[in-house]
């Protein structure tokens, strides 16, 4: 199990800080900061430099959580939370589902997958083993129950706050 554990968070992990690097940095094949900055623009994530710098910050912040398993429901929370908002504008932008056409599938999977990973904790081969070690009242914090149902209500409750913010930008915005 601590084996899977570790596969899926050095996968997730990775795959995060890529997209931090593609957005800020234009690595990877990415198109950065100035060109994702209209992207964000124009699916109503303003000011697109904050927005773009704001995604790359969480997403690099969250991957390096997931791939070093330290505090990784807060990891786990924050990817979900970014992933949602990712595969949410998708979603509404493509008006549909699926990747193929430009959809959230993708990002939604990333955010299942790390929320997953809230409730289970990091396991064995991570920082947050050797604090539960170390500090046993720690534990509950990093994975479990109450730790993986209050980073899907975070993930939930800031994901919320910028799909709002979307909303508002989107529907004030002047129409051709």
């Amino acid at each position: 199990m601590d084996e899977g554990l570790l596969l899926l968070r050095l996968l997730i992990g990775a795959v995060l800080l890529a997209h931090a690097a593609q957005k800020s940095l234009g690595w990877f094949q990415g198109q950065g900061l100035e060109v994702m900055s209209g992207v964000f623009e124009s699916l109503g994530l303003r000011p697109g430099r904050v927005m773009v710098r704001t995604a790359s910050i969480t997403e690099a912040l969250a991957g390096l959580s997931l791939l070093l398993g330290l505090f990784l429901p807060l990891g786990a929370a924050a990817t979900a939370g970014t992933m949602a908002v990712a595969g949410t504008v998708s979603q509404l932008k493509a008006g549909s589902f699926w990747n193929a056409r430009g959809g959230g599938e993708y990002p939604f999977v990333l955010a299942a997958a790390a929320a997953g990973l809230a409730f289970t904790g990091a396991g064995a081969f991570s920082a947050d083993a050797w604090l539960a070690d170390r500090f046993p009242g720690l534990e509950p914090l990093l994975g479990g129950t109450a730790a993986g149902a209050a980073a899907v209500l975070l993930a939930a409750a800031s994901a919320l706050v910028f799909l709002s913010v979307v909303r508002r930008r989107t529907a004030a915005r002047p129409t051709a």
